[in-house]
């Protein structure tokens, strides 16, 4: 039986169930505390599509500036829980933002440094197989990434360190139409559920300190009507009588041509 678990895991994935606790446990997170892979966006995709256990990944988180600290601290808290726990086993969570590359490659490195101290160690990466998350480096083609991070002209209502809010330039199709884009290049709201989320709450703090009544729409490709390819909500103020009629309602696909 391990009398050292490690275990990996992302952060990020709010739908996974966290790393069972078997023991006396210790936590290293990383998101923070360790370099993301580089911000050229031909180098990153690369990386994004392997993970922690491949070399040239491992050899640069390990690189890292910062990584032989954290494995050297993590080793001698470990050996002391190990030394003092009367034959307990001892648990060690490492996580990163997404799991697939920085949390492995740290836990491996722990796990290597165990064994060789006579440890019996289990190392288990519980989301190294997620489907890698496009980055989202602006785009220059992008009109809403050269208003975020160009200082292109825009009428900007309110901004949060993730998103922000602005008046659409045709002037919206209600007064008080706003659009809420979130900071990094996401083409729509299928890309990254959790960006899509982050966005609509953010429409949703804004409503909420506006008042009123609202709809909050976004769309997911040309065919659906959306004409800009980063992701952007909607927020329309409603009121009655205001003479914007969805085109979905009931009335409306009554009124339509049989096909």
């Amino acid at each position: 039986m391990p009398d050292v678990y490690i275990d990996s895991f992302g952060a990020r994935w709010q739908d996974a169930p966290p790393p069972r606790y078997r023991a006396a446990v210790l936590h290293i997170n990383l998101t923070d505390a360790l370099l993301n892979p580089p911000d050229d966006p031909a180098l990153a995709d690369v990386v994004a599509r392997q993970t922690g256990q491949d070399t040239d990944v491992r050899d640069y988180v390990l690189g890292s500036l910062g990584a032989a600290r954290i494995i050297d601290d993590a080793v001698h808290e470990l050996t002391a829980l190990r030394t003092s726990g009367d034959g307990r086993p001892v648990q060690l969570l490492v996580n990163c933002w997404y799991g697939r590359h920085r949390a492995p490659a740290i836990a491996d490195a722990i796990g290597h440094r165990m064994r060789e101290s006579g440890a019996h160690v289990q190392v288990t990466h519980h989301h190294i197989n997620r489907p890698p998350v496009p980055r989202k480096h602006p785009r220059p083609d992008c009109p809403f990434c050269r208003i975020i991070h160009d200082g292109a002209p825009a009428t900007i209502v309110h901004e949060w360190t993730d998103a922000l809010a602005i008046v659409p330039r045709s002037g919206g199709c209600t007064e008080g139409h706003l659009l809420v884009l979130p900071r990094g290049h996401v083409p729509d709201f299928m890309t990254d559920p959790v960006v899509s989320a982050t966005v609509q709450l953010r429409a949703a703090e804004l409503a909420q300190q506006l008042g009123g009544q609202w709809n909050y729409l976004t769309s997911c490709g040309p065919d659906a009507t959306q004409s800009v390819l980063h992701l952007h909500g909607h927020l329309i103020p409603r009121a009655a009588g205001d003479g914007l009629a969805l085109p979905w309602t009931q009335t409306t696909r009554e009124q339509e041509p049989t096909r």
